[in-house]
């Protein structure tokens, strides 16, 4: 029997990144759903049930990846998704040349599964996306 292909949502306000991952994904057979900011990714949470999100984490504001992670991991609103496996895609390190410098356990957030620099390689980005769905 073929497995089901694994659906990823990716919540990022860049259309160029959101360009260049999606065929990335597709030709390792995901289906891909794509939402441009938080809201809407919110909002394809529950219509798609993705298996695995790519979340940008700074879109409207610096701290909006963060929030909409803890959310999902924590919140009553999201029990049903609270295990889904999230990997932070972040442009910090490329735009100031190192890693974001928030460090969301420490004011009491749930981090990501996963973190990874765009831009993303793409052999790197399956393979932290098959570990992690895998697990």
């Amino acid at each position: 029997m073929e497995k089901q292909k694994a659906k990823i949502l990716i919540i990022d306000d860049d259309p160029d990144f959101r360009d260049a991952v999606t065929p990335i994904l597709e030709s390792a057979l995901y289906d891909v759903v794509n939402a441009s900011n938080p809201e809407e990714g919110k909002k394809k949470i529950f219509s798609e049930e993705p298996d695995l999100i790519l979340l940008d984490i700074m879109m409207d504001s610096l701290f909006d990846g963060f929030s909409l992670c803890h959310a999902i991991k924590t919140s009553k609103e999201y029990k049903e998704f609270n295990d889904i496996p999230i990997i932070f895609v972040s442009a910090v390190k490329e735009v100031t040349g190192s890693r974001f410098q928030f460090k969301g356990e420490e004011q009491g957030m749930v981090g990501p599964d996963d973190y990874i620099d765009k831009p993303v390689k793409p052999d790197d980005l399956l393979s932290r996306i098959e570990k992690l769905l895998n697990k």
